[in-house]
């Protein structure tokens, strides 16, 4: 048995060897609670009141966004909890893969050292039945700078378009979603841009978006965004869409408030209609929720908007998680 162990030897030491410099590829890759947006959910039973709309908005976008984001992690950690296929002192391939039973498609995931410190990584994909290099099209990309404890900051690319090749049904997701993170930081932050991003199956139009994201350790945290929406009932003939840019902001319980700045569109109109004179180019709104997503406070400055934004004022504003307004930067 110890000659046979002895024989063994070298080739578990060339295994390890191997592992371990696959692991120097594997490591620096960000993980899924690096990009995901964990905004408080609402599956506690609810107290008594309405749900604030703006925090309903702003956990439907945290879904929404970490669906479009999250998929690509699930094929690359069953990629890579394989050995790789080749490996060097700058570069680690995994694949392609051999499709089995109702697989459609072969993957290849590639890691590259640009330089110390600093990473790019590629997943591939063609169908089955194609065979060729110039198959395979990229469906996620990315870079990274890895720092210590598991922190770094990096880059990530979802080309939800190149998969419209890659399905057997007629629709399927299209766009870009282009996202920045930095785990370094106190609280760590993410920054996301959609380009012409749709539903096929839904017959969704193409649509653009900005969103920034943040988290504390204790999981407070915050999210800019901005939507453009047609305040105005139909009947009043006016078809211009307003942009609605919202701060959200929480607190480790969850209770929260969400300050709204509503601009172009008809809002001039409708500011110099019902406020002659004035200067102001914006409506500003206001929703404070509970640690039970329940409406605290509300209102709309100027009052004269009111009406038209159903944000009149009520509830107590003392009860606002925060008590000062901060608007989005985006």
């Amino acid at each position: 048995m110890l000659k046979n162990l002895a024989l063994a030897l070298p080739l578990i030491l060339a295994a390890t060897a191997c592992g371990n410099r696959a692991d120097m590829f594997t490591s620096v890759l960000p993980k899924k609670d690096h990009v995901k947006m964990n905004v408080p959910s609402n599956n506690q039973a609810l107290a008594a009141g309405d749900q604030s709309e703006l925090y309903l908005a702003t956990l439907g976008i945290s879904t929404s966004v970490n669906g479009g984001v999250l998929w690509a992690f699930d094929v690359i950690d069953m990629i890579i909890g394989m050995p790789p296929t080749t490996l060097d002192e700058d570069q680690a391939v995994w694949g392609p893969s051999e499709p089995r039973g109702l697989e459609r498609l072969s993957y290849r995931f590639t890691v590259n050292r640009v330089e110390e410190g600093h990473f790019a990584y590629k997943l591939e994909a063609r169908l089955k039945e194609n065979t060729e290099e110039s198959d395979f099209v990229i469906v996620f990309d990315g870079e990274a700078f890895p720092g210590e404890d598991d922190r770094g900051t990096g880059t990530l690319n979802y080309h939800l378009g190149s998969r419209r090749n890659l399905v057997i049904a007629q629709c399927d997701l299209i766009g870009e979603i282009h996202v920045e993170y930095d785990t370094t930081t106190e609280p760590r932050m993410l920054d996301v841009v959609l380009e012409g991003v749709a539903d096929e199956c839904q017959g969704e139009e193409p649509t653009d978006a900005h969103y920034i994201y943040t988290e504390a350790e204790d999981a407070s945290g915050s999210m800019d965004f901005a939507v453009r929406n047609n305040i105005h009932k139909p009947e009043e003939n006016k078809p211009q869409e307003e942009i609605f840019a919202v701060r959200s902001r929480w607190l480790s319980t969850g209770q929260g408030r969400s300050d709204v700045q509503v601009s172009e569109g008809e809002i001039p109109a409708d500011l110099a209609t019902y406020i002659p004179g004035t200067t102001a180019t914006s409506v500003e709104i206001v929703e404070c929720w509970s640690d039970v997503f329940v409406v605290d406070y509300t209102d709309t400055n100027p009052d004269e908007l009111e009406p038209h934004l159903n944000h009149e004022e009520s509830g107590d504003a003392s009860l606002c998680a925060f008590a000062d307004a901060e608007f989005a930067s985006l």
